[in-house]
């Protein structure tokens, strides 16, 4: 089955077919699965989020965005939202005795208020990517976060190397422009 017959399912599912759906999940799990689980590093949270994924296209199908008639990198980005959003839901989560009640030393301080910047700054980065468009997200989570190449990003996006490089291009400018003296 070819990218383009992601239209059909994504259309004929909209309609209310669950074979289509079906045909749509069994297509996509695994990449979904895949970039869940290498963006938490947990099966079961991975599982998860997979299905999260799969509950948010099927209530969302109608505004699927397909990207060369598929609808992978939609989904792909809706993945790495989901995920992003369990990170955030963990770190505000207090840790009982992560803290130490004694007099910390001057240094340790400084290391803790060192974490605290850097991942409210990691915290506004993600947020001001949140915002941009859903395939200029997927390659920044593809190439940043999950390390990938040019060439593993074009081929899991369905789109060119050179759109890669573009895209990735257009978020470093952004957030240079938005956090130049922060970063």
């Amino acid at each position: 089955m070819n990218r383009a017959a992601d239209v059909r399912l994504v259309a004929d599912a909209a309609r209310g077919d669950e074979r289509a759906f079906a045909a749509l999940y069994d297509r996509h799990v695994e990449p979904i699965y895949l970039q869940a689980l290498s963006e938490l590093g947990n099966e079961d949270d991975a599982q998860e989020v997979t299905q999260e994924v799969f509950a948010i296209t099927w209530r969302k199908l109608s505004s699927v965005r397909l990207v060369d008639g598929s609808a992978l990198p939609w989904m792909l980005v809706t993945c790495t939202n989901v995920t992003a959003n369990r990170l955030r839901s963990q770190h505000r989560r207090p840790v009982a005795g992560s803290v130490s009640e004694e007099h910390p030393m001057a240094n340790d301080t400084d290391r803790v208020d060192e974490r605290f910047d850097s991942h409210r700054l990691m915290g506004r980065l993600e947020d001001e990517v949140m915002g941009m468009a859903e395939l200029d997200q997927a390659v920044y989570r593809a190439v940043i976060h999950e390390e990938r190449s040019y060439e593993a990003t074009a081929v899991q996006l369905g789109i060119s190397v050179a759109s890669v490089r573009k895209r990735l291009n257009r978020v470093r400018t952004r957030l240079r422009h938005k956090f130049g003296g922060e970063l």
